[in-house]
């Protein structure tokens, strides 16, 4: 039976991938609109900068924890435990050098415009536009009789605040609720220690709850490897449907889980 729903968060409750390319782009345009480049050759340079930067040498250590330079590169970097005091440290530094280097690696000349503008910019836009999808807030309204959970790759700190930005938290900050984050496990999804050490947050058996996610082998893997019970989101229909990981239920929308799991 049933008892706990546990939801990724990025892109299932709130969205989320969309935000990174286009927020890119958007600060070359807004800073140096005379920029003549293609844009995918500017994605192609600004995302193997912040890789090589941000993930493989700030972060490199803690890869496990699925999330790297360009979360760090907007983070609000704090909290408690190992990563987040980690991270305190070292982000305005990290921050810095991979703008620093993106505008090299684009060959901009940067003129007068301090880095610290285009840092601050460029969280500003991320933060604008993190929401709820449409389905959500209608659906976790409807689920008052289970235990709720959000089981998410990420920074505590930076993951909370979309939680509250998006209008969830009062979903989510129950006595029969709970957050936990990757970079309080030390290790992400897939890896079964956060789905464990959630369900042990909840008082629950891995038999009790559901797991929902956007990934398949992030979210639906580490659930299966666990024999828990999955429900894939596939908002686009996107989802590579060639993968030899196959969820229990695959949905379009967030609303339609209530018939699979009531």
């Amino acid at each position: 039976m049933i008892k706990g729903i546990i939801f990724d968060l990025d892109d299932t409750l709130t969205v989320h991938d969309d935000l990174y390319d286009s927020n890119y782009l958007k600060i070359i345009k807004t800073f140096f609109p005379d920029f003549k480049m293609k844009d995918p050759e500017i994605l192609k340079i600004m995302i193997e900068t912040i890789d090589s930067i941000g993930s493989n040498k700030y972060f490199s250590k803690y890869l496990d924890a699925k999330f790297g330079g360009r979360d760090i590169l907007w983070a609000d970097c704090g909290g408690f435990g190992e990563i987040a005091q980690y991270l305190k440290e070292v982000h305005l530094e990290a921050q810095n050098e991979m703008w620093k280097n993106i505008i090299k690696n684009l060959g901009i000349s940067i003129n007068k415009i301090k880095i610290k503008t285009i840092i601050n910019k460029y969280k500003f836009f991320m933060w604008e536009g993190i929401k709820a999808f449409d389905d959500v807030i209608p659906t976790l309204t409807k689920l008052k009789k289970y235990k709720l959970g959000v089981l998410t790759n990420g920074m505590e700190l930076h993951q909370r605040r979309k939680i509250s930005i998006s209008g969830l938290m009062n979903f989510f900050s129950t006595q029969n609720s709970e957050i936990v984050t990757s970079s309080e496990c030390l290790l992400g999804k897939p890896s079964p220690v956060p789905y464990n050490y959630i369900c042990e947050k909840l008082s629950l058996d891995t038999s009790e709850i559901i797991m929902i996610g956007d990934t398949l082998d992030g979210d639906i893997s580490g659930a299966k490897n666990l024999n828990i019970k999955n429900i894939l989101i596939n908002r686009k229909k996107n989802i590579n449907n060639e993968s030899s990981i196959k969820p229990d239920f695959e949905v379009s929308s967030l609303s339609k889980i209530i018939s699979i799991i009531d």
